[in-house]
C-alpha cells in the first residue's frame, strides 16, 4: 500500500478546490501561515495553471484565489 504524504501546501489546494474561490486573509488563517509562504504556494500552483489569484478592482476587497478548469 503507497503512503501519502499530505503537506500544509496539499490542504492549501484542497481547500481551494473545495470553496471554489478564497480571499488570502480566509487562507492565512484556515491554514495558520504567514504570508510570504502562501505567496510562494500561490505562485508554484498558478504557474502550474491550477489557481489563479485575483485583484479585485475595488482596493479594499482582499486579493483572492479561485481554483482553474474545476
Amino acid at each position: 500500500m503507497e503512503k501519502r504524504i499530505e503537506t500544509t501546501a496539499d490542504e492549501f489546494l484542497m481547500m481551494v478546490r473545495r470553496e471554489k474561490k478564497m480571499s488570502l486573509p480566509e487562507l492565512q488563517k484556515a491554514l495558520g501561515v504567514k504570508r510570504h509562504l502562501l505567496d510562494e504556494w500561490i505562485g508554484m500552483f498558478e504557474s502550474r495553471g491550477m489557481i489563479e489569484l485575483i485583484y479585485p478592482a475595488n482596493p479594499l476587497s482582499p486579493p483572492y484565489v479561485v481554483i482553474k478548469n474545476g
